[in-house]
């Protein structure tokens, strides 16, 4: 999305950070629109055609992958 469609990467982002306004509020934790546990633009940095997971052999022959 970042690549393809980025003013709606931009947008995604922006919901991400109000979300978590609202969420400091209310004192919960923050939430994220990804796995990695981090806000969407340090996630996904610019110039990244594919997630980590992607970038090297995903290990599922070994098992790895169900862990």
């Amino acid at each position: 999305m970042r690549r393809e469609e980025p003013e709606l990467f931009v947008k995604a982002c922006q919901l991400e950070a109000l979300l978590n306004e609202r969420r400091d509020e209310l004192g919960k934790d923050h939430v994220y629109l990804t796995r990695f546990a981090q806000p969407l633009h340090k996630a996904i940095p610019d110039g990244v055609d594919l997630l980590p997971f992607y970038e090297f052999d995903s290990g599922c022959d070994s098992g790895w992958c169900m862990t």
